[in-house]
């Protein structure tokens, strides 16, 4: 069963998490813990740093889980139609993709439409064709990318 989105707001910001397409990268934990702290209730405080610093650390964000939306409009993305698409590959983990992405289901139906998206390459998800972390647990190694192989 799906977990529902989870909405953080204060008079300047509005930031929304979805524990689905979170693989704990830790990004937002080690970049600005005063609003992001997994130990604290709720985790996400956008009223601890000011809304552009939540906004930027959000648009940092690999997989998408966390968006940020300011009072007058403002996205921590920016807008699909002028993203230039990126592709990175992770070494021992997903494909990191940035850019106005579109992911869309074998019958033609839209998954998500979004900036950033974390793909499993592993084949061990349980949300294919999200990464799932699946591939940490099962150590999982990439030796097809050059500069990849075997530690």
């Amino acid at each position: 069963m799906a977990r529902p989105l989870q909405v953080y707001e204060t008079a300047d910001v509005t930031v929304t998490f979805d524990p689905q397409r979170c693989i704990h990268n830790g990004h937002c934990v080690r970049t600005l813990p005063e609003v992001f702290d997994t130990a604290a209730r709720p985790w996400v405080q956008p009223a601890n740093a000011d809304a552009a610093t939540v906004m930027q650390v959000v648009a940092g964000c690999p997989t998408g889980a966390l968006h940020a939306t300011a009072r007058d409009g403002a996205s921590a993305d920016a807008p699909l139609e002028e993203a230039p698409l990126n592709l990175r590959v992770a070494r021992h983990g997903p494909l990191f993709l940035r850019g106005g992405i579109t992911v869309v289901n074998a019958d033609g139906s839209t998954l998500v439409s979004d900036a950033r998206v974390a793909l499993c390459r592993c084949g061990l998800s349980q949300r294919k064709p999200f990464c799932d972390n699946s591939h940490r647990a099962a150590g999982w190694r990439d030796t097809q990318v050059p500069g990849n192989g075997q530690p």
